[in-house]
C-alpha cells in the first residue's frame, strides 16, 4: 500500500515546485524567470579579483528576459538594452500596481537596463520597479532596502557619496566589497511624491563612472556628490 502513494505524492511535489518558481508575474514575459535574491544579483556582477572590471552588452543571464536589442538614446547619447528580472529581498517580492490591475495578485518584475558609451562595454546597470509596481507604500519601500540581503551574501557596504535633492529625494552611493571580488558601487536613489515612494538601484564598476553620473544629473555641479 505504501508504494501506491509514492508516485501521486511525487507528482504533487513536482507540480508545487514548478508553480513556486513560475508564479504569476507581471509583465507576462517574465513568468518563466526564476526569482533572484537582491544580494546574489549584486554579487554576480562583482568581478572576480583576478578578472577585468568590464561588463558587456553581450553578457547573457538566464534570469533576465530582454525586451529588444541595443538601442541608442538620443537624449543621453548612450547605448542601452532593456529587459525584466524578478528580484526579491529576503524572499519579499513586490506586487503588480493596483493602477495596472486593481484585482491582481501578480508579482511585479523589475525593469533592468544596461547602459554604455559604446555597443560593447556596459558602464551602469539599473533596476527599477516603476513600470510594474508603480509607487510604493512606506511598508513596501522599507522591504526593498538592500542591506540585509547584501550582508547575507557576505557583501560589505560603505557609504561614499550623498546627493541630496529637494524634499525626500536623495541618492546614496555605497562601495561594495566581498572576499575574492573586486569592489563595485551601488547607488540607491529614493524619491517621494504624492502617489507614494520609490527606490531604484544602479551598479557601477568604476568610481569614475559613478562620479560622471552625478556630474550629469546635477546640472554640471561638480560638488553635487558629497564624499562621506
Amino acid at each position: 500500500m505504501k508504494n501506491s502513494y509514492a508516485l501521486p505524492l511525487l507528482f504533487i511535489l513536482i507540480c508545487y515546485s514548478h508553480n513556486a518558481n513560475a508564479g504569476d508575474v507581471y509583465p507576462k514575459q517574465a513568468n518563466s524567470l526564476n526569482s533572484y535574491e537582491f544580494g546574489q544579483f549584486v554579487k554576480d556582477y562583482m568581478p572576480n579579483a583576478n578578472a577585468s572590471n568590464s561588463w558587456s552588452f553581450s553578457t547573457n543571464d538566464s534570469k533576465i528576459i530582454w525586451d529588444k536589442g541595443i538601442e541608442r538614446n538620443e537624449y543621453t547619447r548612450q547605448f542601452q538594452k532593456n529587459g525584466y528580472i524578478r528580484i526579491n529581498f529576503d524572499n519579499y517580492s513586490l506586487q503588480e500596481s493596483s493602477y495596472n490591475n486593481p484585482n491582481s495578485k501578480a508579482e511585479a518584475a523589475w525593469g533592468i537596463s544596461y547602459y554604455g558609451d559604446n555597443t560593447k562595454n556596459v558602464d551602469m546597470i539599473s533596476i527599477n520597479h516603476s513600470e510594474a509596481a508603480g509607487m510604493l507604500s512606506t511598508d513596501e519601500n522599507e522591504k526593498v532596502k538592500p542591506f540585509n540581503s547584501l550582508i547575507e551574501k557576505n557583501i560589505l557596504y560603505k557609504p561614499v557619496c550623498l546627493y541630496k535633492m529637494t524634499g525626500g529625494n536623495y541618492s546614496i552611493a555605497y562601495e561594495l566589497s566581498s572576499p575574492n571580488k573586486k569592489d563595485i558601487y551601488l547607488l540607491e536613489t529614493n524619491s517621494e511624491g504624492s502617489g507614494g515612494l520609490s527606490t531604484f538601484y544602479d551598479l557601477f564598476n568604476e568610481k569614475e563612472k559613478l562620479h560622471e553620473y552625478f556630474f550629469d544629473v546635477s546640472d554640471k555641479n561638480e560638488n553635487a556628490c558629497l564624499i562621506i
